[in-house]
């Protein structure tokens, strides 16, 4: 399997144009290894509704905001050339995540 991926990584230097060969090559050295470790985890989560990936999906996000607002204030302010609201990274990571919650939330 070394020898194969060795080959693979030459191939990748000496030929940049043949990169569908490259990742046919990849699939079947790395493919059947792959499969086999995410054949169980592909069937566990295949038989649990949308509904818990979307929640797992926008609690992520929710958690990602938490974390930010709980920075320090001279921690977020730190070389800000001014320390209004509207240099605040809190607010500009929440209103970035926003989008991305409402769109799961819409899919829901």
């Amino acid at each position: 399997m070394m020898n194969r991926l060795f080959f693979l990584a030459a191939a990748l230097v000496a030929a940049p144009g043949r990169w569908d060969q490259l990742g046919n090559e990849i699939r079947q050295a790395l493919g059947p290894s792959v499969r086999a470790l995410h054949k169980p985890v592909d069937d566990w989560l295949g038989g649990l509704p949308m509904t818990v990936a979307l929640g797992c999906a926008v609690g992520l996000y929710m958690v990602a905001a938490l974390w930010v607002w709980s920075l320090r204030k001279e921690f977020i302010f730190r070389g800000a050339p001014s320390k209004r609201w509207w240099c605040d990274l809190r607010i500009w990571a929440t209103l970035i995540l926003l989008p991305y919650v409402s769109v799961y939330m819409w899919l829901e």
